[in-house]
């Protein structure tokens, strides 16, 4: 797994990668931490009122202890999973104008998959992304 470090794509590029993403991509998923809830039923219905215009691409609701790029050490946090359509592609690119913005309030750490296979993950608090298929920041950009 190739780390790029630092190197944020805001704006046409984070647009662009959305783009890419939904060609190669089957599903994404973002990750709400449970340990940073003041409230988990109040945040859960506030988090289900946001995605509402995707519900109908929900694939589940996992809760666990890691994903690409992030373990925890004694909490969990949900990881919600969904198609990669043109409408999520749609939802995501309006939600916010960089991947590094995917942190609370909203879900954190957007990340792609192709199957059971990990394309794209970004770190949104430690600012990194992990990739399989890119080995730096200049490859990932001739790709978009």
């Amino acid at each position: 797994m190739n780390t790029i470090h630092d190197i944020d794509l805001k704006g046409d590029d984070y647009r662009s990668l959305i783009e890419l993403a939904s060609k190669k991509c089957d599903r994404f998923a973002f990750v709400k931490r449970r340990d940073m809830m003041a409230d988990e039923k109040v945040a859960l219905k506030y988090h289900n009122e946001w995605v509402k215009d995707i519900q109908s691409s929900f694939i589940e609701r996992k809760a666990q202890s890691e994903w690409p790029g992030t373990q925890l050490f004694g909490a969990t946090a949900y990881v919600f999973y969904y198609e990669l359509n043109e409408q999520t592609k749609l939802f995501l690119q309006s939600k916010a104008h960089a991947l590094f913005d995917w942190v609370s309030p909203l879900p954190e750490d957007l990340m792609f998959y192709n199957g059971d296979d990990i394309w794209l993950a970004g770190c949104s608090h430690e600012r990194f992304i992990v990739t399989e298929e890119y080995k730096d920041f200049n490859d990932l950009m001739n790709s978009i």
